[in-house]
């Protein structure tokens, strides 16, 4: 697998099933530098209960792009997400940082400051 790039939460998601350029343009610039973008398995469940129906198959599509890892939720992740969430109140944001952490890449969100709950508040992030 090739290094992570960059890390999408659900607002992230859900923006790119609406058509939003700035998630897509993140998506090539990673793909341009040959590294892959992570999509927390949760925070695509998440944007999948939420989105529109018209927005299905925009997240269909972006689940099968070449550069994207859909990473699952492991036994040893647990204690963080459960602990983490409790702070970032949202199971999906709290697999976000940790595959942040994991893959010390960066994040595309709209919740910066919840993310500095967990991470160092001079993460880098790419605000949405």
């Amino acid at each position: 697998m090739t290094k992570a790039g960059l890390v999408l939460d659900t607002a992230c998601l859900l923006a790119y099933s609406e058509g939003a350029e700035a998630v897509g343009g993140q998506l090539a610039k990673v793909a341009d530098r040959g590294q892959s973008v992570i999509v927390p398995a949760l925070c695509l469940a998440e944007a999948y209960r939420r989105v529109s129906t018209d927005g299905w198959c925009l997240l269909d599509i972006l689940g099968d792009l070449g550069q994207v890892v859909v990473a699952p939720v492991a036994h040893d992740m647990c204690m963080f997400l459960g602990g983490w969430s409790r702070t970032l109140d949202s199971m999906d944001l709290a697999q976000t940082a940790l595959e942040a952490a994991r893959a010390t890449t960066p994040i595309m969100t709209d919740r910066r400051e919840l993310i500095g709950e967990v991470l160092p508040k001079e993460w880098p992030i790419i605000d949405l």
